[in-house]
């Protein structure tokens, strides 16, 4: 579970057809006009007041996108080993769910999916949990550190106080970690049909203090009622299992998403 509030500059140029469609829906593009150029002021100010007003009314829209390729995005190199880790585990049950099972169980059943997918396709897996109980995150991050040629992806679930947020992101820290987190996204947007809340550079712990590259994938979130009936399923698990194996093979293959 992950809870971040980002801001995000709007380019000029969409602002003035923002404004412009609110202004056609009232109807009074026209009195507008007439007050600028009678007083310039009191129309900045309408206008300002329209902005808002615009920035209020899209900021709770969400659209499914098609996933786009950051660029600058650096390879995470030669792996033959992925440590899969299942967050939270034992006294840390992680989110609570709107219904049915909590984080911990939702990542440790998923976790187990994604390493016999990767098993199956050749690869070493090394697990940092079985079962459900806590280890400390220093200690996951030494698990992957003391191995060589490996990537490390650490599994988990959203949680906010709204329920109407909804989505999928992967996070990394390392700019080698970049590429595989953006393969693990692309994939998982391409076939969950989830809203693409897009790779981000964040200081986790298990991110941060990893040596190897490592993501973190929030895949999907458990606060919004819709989406945590198709998480609390096993196809739905399994789907998701499916995608990550994917990203993290597509990664390997040294494929440019």
């Amino acid at each position: 579970m992950v809870c971040e509030i980002e801001t995000k500059m709007i380019a000029p140029a969409a602002h003035r057809f923002l404004l412009c469609c609110i202004l056609h829906v009232w109807g009074c593009r026209e009195d507008f006009m007439e007050t600028y150029r009678a007083n310039r002021h009191l129309a900045r100010l309408q206008a300002l007041i329209a902005c808002v007003l615009a920035v209020f009314l899209l900021s709770g829209c969400q659209t499914t996108e098609t996933f786009r390729s950051p660029r600058g995005l650096q390879a995470a190199g030669d792996f033959n080993t992925v440590v899969i880790d299942a967050g939270h585990g034992g006294h840390d049950s992680g989110a609570k769910s709107a219904k049915g099972a909590p984080e911990k169980q939702l990542t440790l059943d998923t976790a187990r999916r994604v390493s016999r997918i990767l098993r199956s396709s050749g690869l070493r897996v090394v697990e940092t949990r079985s079962g459900d109980y806590f280890i400390p995150l220093d200690q996951r991050v030494a698990r992957s550190n003391s191995l060589r040629n490996v990537v490390f992806i650490s599994i988990h679930y959203n949680w906010v106080k709204k329920s109407k947020p909804s989505g999928v992101e992967t996070f990394f820290y390392s700019p080698r970690s970049s590429r595989l987190a953006a393969n693990i996204q692309r994939e998982v947007v391409k076939n969950s049909g989830s809203l693409n809340r897009g790779i981000k550079q964040r200081g986790f712990y298990v991110l941060k203090n990893n040596k190897r590259p490592a993501v973190l994938c929030e895949l999907g979130f458990v606060s919004n009622p819709s989406e945590n009936r198709i998480l609390q399923t096993g196809a739905g698990r399994q789907r998701l299992a499916e995608s990550v194996a994917r990203g993290i093979l597509a990664e390997k293959a040294g494929r440019n998403p």
